[in-house]
């Protein structure tokens, strides 16, 4: 008896065959996703300064209209004295988090007469927001707010100070790199890499985040903080390391346009990748930009975060005397920040 083609014993042989062309379609498609380059081309500046305090301030109107989806305690924060000062300070807060991060500081630093501004980051703080709204993030709209946070502050004091904490790292580096109005920059545990993930894996990984389908961890809300957004999202750490990969790219062509760059890390960080701030503040000094970089030493125990005064391991009664001391243009303490050498901080090619 002569067996039809269609005998069962081929329908296992067929399903195999199916499954492994679906199988190598994936792995192929992973490959071409985290192999072909990210263009960071679109992230370079658009200045349009303030040219005086008045300007400023319609500025800050403006920015602050689009606050009016935001949580509680989430709203973009500007303290000014209803007049230009000496110095004026931008503050950038992290990812998942909101102004209300840097309250304390950003009243410390009033309080000492300088004017300050807070700016909250695109799709952060949103009313009932969860991780998929962080998902929206791109690093255009990362590039706009530090844009728009420069002009602001130039129209608030005859000297801009910055300072960033991770995500806001990121965007003090870039506008250390880009707009020449900022004097001096304090660029705190800056997301320019993750830890624990080797640099050889780095950019295929941002690549792959940025191309596969967003995928979000929602995690319940903190009723306290409705401000924050508790979770994780791939897109906008993808979008995060693109921005940061804008201003490593960036150095190899031109110096920094800020006068005066102060990296500071923490030496019990499990967040962010330390060779990625090695490399780029390496790559700074080589361009001959003014760079000193200090470390909180492992002892301390310091969290990640080390500006909320909310982060249950955070102790702002150590760390904010140092921040103070770098925003000011001073040298903290060598017990609690100690100063690094930068001859050994090599820059690498991205």
């Amino acid at each position: 008896m002569v067996r039809s083609r269609w005998s069962l014993d081929l329908i296992p042989r067929r399903r195999v065959s199916l499954f492994g062309y679906f199988w190598w379609t994936a792995v192929l498609y992973l490959g071409l996703a985290a192999a072909l380059p990210t263009r960071v081309g679109s992230l370079g500046p658009h200045p349009n300064p303030a040219r005086d305090y008045e300007a400023a301030i319609r500025l800050a109107r403006t920015i602050q209209r689009a606050d009016t989806a935001a949580a509680t305690g989430g709203k973009s924060i500007i303290l000014v004295h209803g007049r230009r000062t000496p110095r004026a300070i931008v503050l950038f807060h992290g990812l998942t988090n909101s102004p209300r991060q840097f309250r304390q500081l950003a009243a410390t630093l009033y309080n000492g007469g300088d004017n300050v501004f807070v700016p909250r980051l695109p799709q952060h703080a949103l009313r009932r927001a969860n991780a998929d709204d962080l998902g929206r993030l791109t690093a255009e709209a990362l590039r706009d707010i530090g844009d728009a946070a420069i002009d602001l502050a130039t129209g608030l004091g005859d000297t801009v100070v910055v300072l960033g904490l991770s995500l806001g790292g990121d965007v003090a580096a870039w506008t250390v790199q880009f707009r020449p109005e900022v004097y001096r920059a304090v660029i705190v545990a800056p997301a320019l890499g993750l830890a624990h993930i080797p640099s050889v894996v780095a950019t295929p990984m941002m690549n792959l985040t940025l191309r596969i389908p967003n995928y979000s961890k929602n995690d319940p809300p903190d009723t306290l903080r409705p401000d924050r957004t508790l979770g994780w999202t791939t897109r906008a750490v993808g979008q995060m390391l693109r921005f940061g990969a804008a201003v490593r790219r960036a150095v190899d062509k031109r110096a920094p346009a800020a006068r005066d760059i102060r990296v500071l890390v923490n030496a019990n960080d499990r967040t962010v990748s330390r060779d990625a701030i090695d490399e780029l503040a390496g790559q700074w000094s080589a361009r001959r930009g003014l760079v000193s970089m200090f470390e909180f030493p492992a002892s301390l125990r310091l969290p990640h975060d080390v500006v909320d005064p909310d982060e249950a391991t955070g102790n702002t009664s150590v760390t904010y005397p140092v921040l103070l001391a770098l925003l000011y243009g001073g040298t903290p303490p060598a017990d609690v920040a100690r100063r690094l050498a930068l001859r050994d901080r090599v820059p690498t090619t991205h």
